[in-house]
């Protein structure tokens, strides 16, 4: 639209065509199968995608404002192709960009929004929960409540962004009682995606506190499927797991 702000027309159409020129048909076919078909690629490493941010960093960084930094990534993650989300993702990861964005006090809730709206799948979740939100989180920990809310979506990568996001928080033993929170809701969701997400953020959990994800497991046993319980235990030692 010509809404569009610049440097966001540009460097779109940059990215469009540089995937083109990058696309490999048998790489894409490969990631394609591992994938399970959500969607389209073009077969593109993702050190070569980093490699296209690196370069419109380097001719545009001091023309991006929260808008067009915002618009550029929306664009680029309700593409249908997965490299296109993860550019979208590596985009905001930037920590020059992290910063612009995190003067927006609606950010939260806007990556809320593309989480809903535009992932389906597993990378582009986790990429945009643990190089985006959870450095937003980090430098604005008043943000976290906003976070901790996504478990009670109905929207199945909400939930699961709810975990990945706070995981390095989960390792320091900072916020248990809310990490617990969020697990308890998520764990009641049987599909896939939230279970290990929820089963991954107890991992972390435990190796600051066992005991209290030891109890967590006991009185919510009947919650897990067997592959997020696994996740859950991974790092306790071998004795305990048996249990």
């Amino acid at each position: 639209s010509s809404m569009i702000t610049h440097p966001s027309r540009v460097v779109i159409r940059y990215l469009d065509k540089e995937c083109k020129r990058l696309r490999n048909p048998q790489r894409a076919s490969d990631m394609g199968n591992y994938f399970k078909h959500v969607h389209p690629f073009y077969g593109i490493k993702s050190a070569e995608l980093r490699q296209l941010i690196k370069q419109v960093q380097e001719k545009y960084r001091k023309e991006w404002t929260v808008c067009s930094l915002l618009e550029t990534a929306e664009t680029l993650l309700q593409d249908q192709y997965g490299e296109k989300k993860m550019l979208g993702v590596y985009l905001l990861g930037v920590p020059y960009n992290r910063k612009i964005i995190q003067e927006e006090p609606h950010v939260i809730q806007t990556m809320g929004r593309f989480v809903e709206s535009y992932v389906n799948d597993w990378a582009t979740c986790d990429g945009l929960s643990s190089q985006v939100v959870r450095h937003l989180i980090t430098s604005k920990p008043e943000y976290i409540p906003h976070v901790k809310q996504w478990c009670t979506s109905s929207n199945d990568w909400k939930q699961r962004a709810s975990c990945v996001s706070l995981l390095s928080f989960a390792r320091h033993g900072e916020y248990n009682n809310l990490i617990l929170e969020i697990v308890s809701h998520v764990i009641t969701n049987s599909n896939r995606f939230p279970q290990l997400g929820a089963g991954w953020l107890l991992r972390e959990l435990s190796v600051a506190d066992e005991d209290v994800v030891i109890d967590f497991i006991k009185k919510n046993y009947h919650h897990f499927s067997r592959e997020g319980l696994r996740y859950a235990i991974e790092k306790m030692d071998v004795g305990l797991r048996k249990e």
